[in-house]
């Protein structure tokens, strides 16, 4: 089933597009990173997706359906966690997930019961949320997303503000939800280390147009240019021997490491090359990470 499906959505503020002709494609069981500059258009598609912002053009359907066959009834199944999370914060958690339970339509104490354990916060539901770290309340905000069993979830940057062992812990919990509860995951995030790891399905959107979408393998596999680090006895030498070559699409030189980007078929005449011009090589690896292949495809979008 196709659980998110945008037609030539779009969405104007002004003489500005903040999201232009988009068509998204998520399948079910997926976990989707969403990926993009800030500005990309992100956040405004996905309040689109909520409806908290209306279309300019275009259409959209979830879980199959669109609004005008299903209603509003549709977003029963979805939960969403947009920014930051709001809790009243001289109030514990459990007491924040009942009051906000009731006020959507009811919860039952053992559902509540159920997200903290899935969020592993039940030891900690009876503390107040101003004693919360800030990763703890991103995962009672989720919690909250997961209230009435939603088939969909929508996660706007997660991690955000998060220090490492934050992340992590998001990063389980996300694969989680959609391996053991069989959710399926839309997650916009600019940390595309954690979406490499987490996520079966990606799309890019620059200037609010998408770039690309696909499996992540897939993408990553089918990419013209590949990364390879280079590591010689004059890596600055060698770096401004590389630049003048235009059979290579870019060139950085990080610290004593050299990164070059050029089709998979010149490997070895960059071997060649560094050799022909009396460097001494240590190593030529070839790398493909989804930072890589997203930096060089927005590069190469904009010159």
């Amino acid at each position: 089933m196709m659980v998110i499906q945008t037609n030539s959505l779009g969405k104007r503020f002004g003489d500005r597009w903040a999201v232009k002709d988009l068509n998204l494609s998520v399948e079910k069981g997926q976990i989707f990173g969403f990926l993009g500059p800030n500005g990309a258009g992100k956040s405004t598609t996905i309040r689109m997706l909520l409806r908290l912002i209306r279309p300019s053009t275009g259409t959209f359907m979830l879980l199959g359906k669109s609004l005008r066959d299903a209603g509003q009834h549709i977003y029963s199944r979805v939960g969403a966690l947009v920014e930051k999370p709001d809790f009243y914060l001289y109030m514990t958690a459990l007491k924040n997930l009942k009051m906000l339970g009731a006020l959507s339509g009811g919860v039952d104490d053992r559902r509540i019961e159920e997200v903290l354990d899935i969020v592993h916060l039940r030891d900690r539901a009876d503390e107040n949320v101003r004693n919360y770290s800030h990763g703890m309340r991103q995962r009672l905000g989720i919690a909250q997303a997961l209230l009435h069993r939603p088939e969909l979830v929508i996660l706007d940057e997660p991690t955000s503000g998060l220090d490492p062992e934050g992340i992590h812990e998001i990063r389980e919990l996300i694969v989680a939800l959609a391996r053991e509860h069989e959710m399926t995951i839309l997650l916009s995030s600019h940390l595309l280390h954690e979406i490499e790891q987490v996520c079966t399905h990606m799309a890019i959107i620059d200037n609010g147009t998408l770039v690309v979408q696909g499996a992540v393998d897939d993408l990553l596999r089918k990419t013209d240019f590949y990364v390879t680090e280079v590591s010689v006895d004059n890596p600055e030498r060698a770096y401004n021997h590389l630049q003048t070559e235009d059979w290579i699409k870019d060139v950085s030189l990080e610290k004593d490491l050299i990164k070059v980007h050029l089709p998979a078929d010149k490997r070895p005449a960059l071997a060649e090359f560094l050799v022909r011009n009396h460097f001494k090589v240590f190593s030529i690896i070839p790398r493909t990470s989804l930072e890589d292949y997203y930096l060089t495809l927005l590069k190469t979008r904009h010159g």
